[in-house]
């Protein structure tokens, strides 16, 4: 049967498994074998054959990376561990964030799978460093909300198999031997040397030998802005050039005439070409984007050798198989799917009429079709976009693959060989200038951030770009045009006339609730904005409120000025349009936010939905005295938000009508707070804990626990639920998921 057939039957087997909820046990996997090969006997069937046969593989390989995890038992436990610093150790606001191969238990030897650990203000690293540290374990696990990045499964995409804090640590070994990273980490450091000595600009490091970490915040919002956030990784367009150079070079100096060689030019430019290829993809760690390139450049070039002209199509099917098989976790990253998705974008809307066109309709054309067929792509993965990126990548992306590129990798092996920097220092002031350009470009317009539409809309987006590109676009533009509008309008639901929808997001160590009704939302806290920098308003409460459709906030009501509360303000009125602010505290946030005091007795109604602020203690009571509670719903059917409210504050309130269906534990269950007076005026049907997995307070405290028990209350909590919604009216109230459970894949915990 031909490979046309048994190809995509195979790349469909690797992918299904990535649907499941669970693994199925290793059992099946021999029943799937055994039908596979009772399939294969009949050619018709051959196609099932080869995709059961392709799941098997894949779920072979899921099993082998689940059982490298942390074992349970470790899980949240201060140990002694010795291990090696694997890779290139990324600086944070605060400290290094690295990684810890052949890890192990000093007491007990029990090896450790990969750690991807933190060390709070400690001292420098480098890559193959022995070190003994003391440090806290965690399984792999993060926040889950929807619309937002799903950091277990990239944690599992890369093979990390536990999460650690360090609080102390000793060298023991310096490296014992020179691997790649070793090479790289040499490299990076020599060449960093030599341009700081110069004061040029360092971000030349990406691009030379993958070290992201030289792009701050700033520049990756730059880069955002502007759609041209892949110039500045080692990509795949980089390793395709830097391989048909060599080619060329080769070609050209070893052609009939100019020296003397027996055999064709081909059987030592092709080879050469794909060690180019491999080291360069080598130094940027074998990202997904140059294992699509490097592939592809190998398998064109093993074809070349076999006197072969294999079709662009069949080299970037084989190239997506191959990265398949190697890693059935590679679909994880968002990588995989842009890089491998430009590539078949480029094919489909420049093939056939590469020879009838002349090169800037080429070059100009390719830009429009990336930018048309990726946003679907970019919608999936709740990325931004950019509207300039089409003419801004007309010019930036030649500035980079001919100013850049080129006079930097000569130059760094200039450098390298011990030879002048002048070459080095050019390609660096050569970036600099291009980031002066692109930033100018960046303050004209932000972002685009749209909310996945649903699966429905994202289908029919996804055909209209296709279809916009293709060669059938003459005859199909305006039904594509109006089918592409499909992405920009989310169908997303909305409560009903006098219901209201009542979801706390998984913030960690926080707070942020959303309440809709039918035409309003209201945002109660916005998460915490972190020492490092890490941001929660950005990263999970303004994406989680695009994928609910929303544009804009009626109000922003923080209850009062905790980082963990309001940290995320600024980054969600930075994205979309708030109508009001009002907090407690209001004099200890952000002028930017313009918030105005909580004044309690305030009330109003949306859409025969009641809201009343309750409570807020007067200055100079303690910060977490001063939240402002909130009741939203009718008496006895609603929520009551209490913020960090204490014990002083609840009996304040013990006169006003409190009874509600679901109580935010106020202090997020700390002991000093949830009295049995508190409890007993709400009675409550459920209480939900927002409070950090292994969190250093002990958050919720298990008294305040048994006391809800006690007395009846239902505990939900958000670090093993995820965010959660519930829907209340006047009728009662239900809790409708759980997004854990609701959007659980096999590599969550």
């Amino acid at each position: 049967m031909k490979l046309a057939f048994l190809l995509p039957a195979w790349l469909t087997g690797l992918l299904l498994p990535l649907l499941l909820p669970g693994l199925p046990e290793l059992f099946w996997l021999v029943v799937l074998l055994m039908l596979a090969g009772l399939l294969a006997l009949n050619a018709k069937a051959r196609p099932l054959a080869v995709l059961l046969l392709a799941m098997c593989w894949a779920l072979w390989v899921h099993h082998q990376q689940l059982g490298e995890r942390l074992a349970p038992e470790l899980e949240g436990q201060r140990l002694l561990v010795e291990g090696r610093v694997h890779g290139l150790p990324e600086p944070t606001a605060n400290g290094w964030r690295f990684q810890l191969r052949d890890a192990r238990l000093v007491d007990t030897g029990q090896a450790l799978p990969l750690l991807r650990a933190h060390w709070f203000a400690g001292p420098p690293l480098a890559h193959g460093e022995f070190w003994r540290f003391e440090m806290t374990l965690r399984r792999p696990a993060g926040m889950s909300n929807p619309g937002t990045f799903d950091y277990e499964a990239w944690l599992y995409a890369q093979g990390i198999g536990g999460l650690a804090s360090v609080r102390s640590g000793e060298l023991l070994l310096a490296p014992d031997s020179l691997d790649l990273h070793g090479l790289r980490t040499r490299w990076r450091d020599r060449l960093a040397q030599q341009l700081q000595a110069r004061d040029a600009d360092t971000r030349l490091l990406a691009l030379l030998v993958g070290d992201r970490s030289v792009l701050n915040n700033a520049d990756w919002q730059v880069l955002q802005a502007t759609g041209t956030s892949h110039l500045m990784v080692i990509s795949g367009l980089h390793v395709g050039m830097l391989a048909a150079a060599a080619f060329a070079l080769i070609g050209l100096v070893f052609r009939p005439g100019w020296l003397a060689w027996r055999w064709p030019s081909l059987w030592l430019a092709a080879p050469l070409a794909m060690l180019v290829a491999t080291l360069y993809a080598a130094l940027a760690g074998f990202a997904v984007p140059t294992q699509r390139a490097m592939l592809m450049v190998v398998l064109v070039l093993l074809m070349r050798l076999a006197y072969r002209q294999p079709g662009p199509w069949q080299v970037w099917w084989l190239a997506l198989a191959a990265v398949l098989t190697l890693d059935p976790a590679a679909p994880l990253r968002a990588g995989f799917w842009l890089s491998f998705m430009a590539v078949g974008l480029l094919l489909l809307g420049l093939g056939g009429r590469l020879l009838i066109k002349g090169w800037w309709w080429r070059w100009g054309r390719s830009q429009w079709v990336i930018f048309i067929g990726l946003w679907p792509w970019l919608l999936l993965w709740s990325m931004p976009g950019s509207l300039s990126a089409p003419l801004v990548n007309l010019w930036a992306i030649p500035w980079v693959s001919v100013l850049v590129v080129p006079p930097g990798m000569l130059g760094a092996l200039l450098v390298l060989l011990g030879g002048p920097d002048w070459l080095l220092v050019l390609a660096a002031w050569s970036l600099e200038t291009l980031f002066l350009c692109l930033s100018w470009v960046a303050q004209w317009q932000s972002p685009v951030n749209l909310g996945f539409p649903g699966w429905l809309n994202w289908s029919v987006g996804l055909l209209a770009c296709l279809l916009l590109v293709s060669p059938l676009a003459p005859l199909l533009r305006i039904p594509a045009l109006v089918c592409l509008l499909a992405l920009a309008w989310p169908a997303t639901p909305r409560p009903a006339e006098g219901q209201l929808w009542v979801t706390v997001l998984d913030v960690g160590q926080g707070l942020s609730v959303l309440l809709q009704t039918r035409e309003h939302a209201l945002l109660y806290d916005a998460g915490a904005r972190l020492p490092s920098g890490f941001d929660l308003g950005e990263a999970v409460v303004h994406p989680a409120l695009s994928r609910f459709g929303l544009r804009r906030l009626d109000t922003l009501l923080l209850s009062h000025a905790d980082s963990d509360h309001a940290g995320g303000a600024l980054a969600v009125t930075s994205r979309m349009r708030v109508d009001r602010v009002l907090a407690g505290e209001h004099e200890r946030l952000p002028a930017e936010l313009d918030a105005s005091a909580c004044q309690p007795g305030e009330r109003w109604e949306w859409n025969g939905v009641p809201f009343e602020v309750l409570y807020s203690a007067p200055p100079p009571a303690p910060p977490n005295e001063r939240s402002c509670v909130l009741r939203a719903g009718p008496v006895g059917r609603g929520v009551v938000l209490p913020g960090d409210l204490g014990i002083r504050g609840e009996y304040q309130m013990l006169g006003q009508p409190l009874a509600a269906e679901l109580l935010l534990a106020p202090h997020h269950g700390s002991r000093s707070s949830s009295s049995y007076a508190l409890i007993r005026a709400v009675a409550p049907r459920w209480v939900v804990f927002s409070a950090g997995r292994n969190n250093r307070y002990n958050h919720p405290h298990p008294q305040v626990v048994a006391r809800y028990q006690e007395l009846q209350v239902e505990p939900v909590y958000t670090a093993g639920s995820g965010a959660v919604r519930f829907a209340m009216d006047e009728h009662g109230s239900e809790l409708i998921w759980r997004w854990r459970e609701h959007a659980r894949r096999f590599w969550h915990e």
